[in-house]
């Protein structure tokens, strides 16, 4: 699809490698698309890595590279040695880290809370120490749910907002729900990101063919099929809503030929 009918690029970058080997679902991105789409933006790109610095680097510089306007990085902010997300991201976008003095006090304050009339061990302070470095001038999302904040800086020029939230879907969602993010998303049009679907009594194979001929005619939206058991499809047409619109009919004109014997 030509990149300058998109619209407002977002793309996920999930750190996890739990979730690579399947021992974890990540939910977290399901509610990200759905509180985009409601901003009129559409997530263009989800992608889950291993936790290795090395590729959280190489993806986040890609995804800059290829012009997405949102980045929401997840997983590995926390204090043990394995939770490398934060460095890896300072480091792809070539940026140097520095302690956070209110991010620190933050979550003093919140250990504190949680742990009344204790003094707070070595251990808890190496491990918040740790998490109060940031990337320097990314500003703070505060995490109610938990104790690591969420950050957002805004980098390449202003032209790309970059998110760090945590993995715990909790404490992810509850930050993505806060006022502070949703007002540093960009308003996509409503209209770039319509989604229509009809249901098709038959089988997938009878109607593939067709439906690439169609993608091929209509290539500003998105034509997709979904078998739902047998002999029952969905046929999703996303993208702008006059040419979703536009597209769907040939699609209806379709599958009435089809059903009704017509070549």
């Amino acid at each position: 699809m030509d990149r300058t009918r998109q619209g407002i690029l977002a793309g996920a970058l999930v750190v996890g490698s739990e979730i690579l080997i399947g021992r974890t679902k990540d939910t977290n991105t399901v509610f990200l698309a759905e509180e985009l789409l409601k901003r009129g933006i559409k997530l263009s790109r989800w992608l889950i890595i291993p936790d290795d610095s090395e590729v959280i680097a190489r993806e986040l510089k890609r995804f800059v590279s290829d012009g997405y306007k949102i980045i929401v990085v997840s997983g590995g902010m926390g204090p043990t040695h394995d939770d490398i997300t934060v460095e890896a991201v300072a480091k792809g976008l070539d940026i140097p880290m520095r302690f956070h003095q209110r991010c620190y006090e933050r979550m003093v304050s919140k250990w504190k809370g949680r742990n009344q009339n204790r003094d707070m061990p070595e251990t808890a302070k190496k491990g918040l120490d740790k998490m109060a470095y940031v990337p320097l001038d990314f500003d703070l999302i505060d995490n109610e749910s938990g104790m690591v904040e969420g950050l957002m800086g805004s980098v390449n020029r202003g032209r790309t907002q970059v998110f760090i939230l945590p993995g715990v879907p909790r404490e992810y969602k509850g930050i993505i729900s806060t006022r502070k993010f949703q007002d540093y998303l960009p308003i996509g049009r409503s209209s770039d990101t319509a989604i229509k679907e009809v249901i098709f009594n038959g089988n997938e194979s009878s109607i593939a063919d067709r439906l690439e001929f169609l993608q091929d005619q209509h290539p500003d939206v998105d034509i997709g099929s979904y078998p739902q058991g047998p002999g029952k499809v969905i046929i999703r047409v996303t993208g702008n809503e006059e040419e979703v619109d536009r597209t769907m009919i040939k699609v209806k004109e379709l599958l009435e030929m089809i059903t009704t014997g017509r070549k």
